[in-house]
Order: C-alpha cells, then sequence, then structure tokens
C-alpha cells in the first residue's frame, strides 16, 4: 500500500518481474531520471520486480533487485539496488520533490523483499548496502546495522513488516 498525493487515498499495489528488454526500452537508468542503471543487477543474477499500481499497470512506481542466498552461513534475501521512480522521488537532483505523486513506495518495497524471503524460505531475512543518506529510512524500519553499511532485517521484524503491507500476500499483477 502506497499514499496517492492526488486522491489523499491509500492504494494497493502490484507487483512484476521487469526483465532486460522493458528495463532498455523505458530507460530505467540515469538518463531516465533514475539514480541506477537498472541493467546492472540482472548481469549479476538478480531478479528485478517493479512495484505498480491497479490504475497504471505499465508504469513503474518503484524497482528492487533481489536474489535468494541459500549459504548457510549467510541465509537471506540480497537486495542489489532499491529505488522509488523519478516521479515518486521525496528529493531530485538537491530540491524537494513537490510533484510527487505517491508516498511510501521505497517503504513498500523493502517490505515486499521480506515477503519475497519468507516465500523462498529464508525466514524474512533480507541484506542490502545503504547509502549514507539512507541509513535512518532502514533503521527506521526496523534493519540493525551488521558493519559499515551493511544492513540486515531480521525474521521477525521483517514478518511485521510483511503482515503490514501485504497482509493476504503480494498481488501478482498479470496483463
Amino acid at each position: 500500500m502506497i499514499y496517492d498525493v492526488n486522491t489523499h487515498k491509500i492504494i494497493g499495489c502490484y507487483f512484476r518481474e521487469v526483465k532486460r528488454e522493458e528495463i532498455i526500452h523505458n530507460n530505467y537508468n540515469p538518463k531516465g531520471g533514475w539514480s541506477f542503471n537498472w541493467l546492472k543487477p540482472i548481469t549479476h543474477s538478480f531478479e528485478v520486480y517493479g512495484l505498480v499500481t491497479e490504475d497504471y499497470p505499465d508504469l513503474i512506481q518503484g524497482l528492487i533487485a533481489l536474489k535468494s542466498n541459500y549459504d548457510e552461513a549467510f541465509r537471506c534475501v540480497d537486495i542489489d539496488i532499491i529505488e522509488s521512480a523519478p516521479q515518486n522521488k521525496k528529493v531530485v537532483k538537491g530540491e524537494e520533490n513537490n510533484h510527487r505523486r505517491y508516498i511510501g513506495v521505497g517503504r513498500c518495497l523493502v517490505a515486499f523483499a521480506c515477503e519475497y524471503s519468507l516465500s523462498a524460505g529464508l525466514e524474512g531475512f533480507i541484506e542490502l548496502t545503504s547509502k549514507s543518506s539512507k541509513i535512518d529510512f532502514y533503521q527506521d524500519l526496523g534493519a540493525c546495522s551488521t558493519y559499515g553499511q551493511n544492513m540486515m532485517i531480521t525474521g521477525d521484524r521483517a514478518i511485521e513488516l510483511a503482515k503490514c503491507y501485504f497482509s493476504g500476500g503480494v498481488q501478482w499483477w498479470e496483463k
């Protein structure tokens, strides 16, 4: 669920896998207004998922790149990149974005990663390396620092986030 700034309502979210061709076609890269080049995680065997709404299923509201890690010493879902779409960012090029469409996209993407981890049998554990400016954001969601800028959300907190955002499970968009 995310908040629609125009209607002042909470709306449901859907997720779908985003493939290489779509990333290239829609310029999910810095030239297209994104901070990251979303082809990179695909080249490192990450799966990329997009958050969409029922009203705009072809317009990605945020992206996340995930990979299940089944190594016995560190069982979790690794997040390579997580990013709100340019139209949903709080700050764009150092300036407050007064034209945001949706609020809460980042939180919803993190909750999706938790649900993804639970579904993959990894008990909700997720791991990521945070940008310095986002450490407080992840800590506010319940992440703890493991070392440096590496952060982890563990089982109980992951279950809480997944239940809060996806009480009936993740809704998958089907064209």
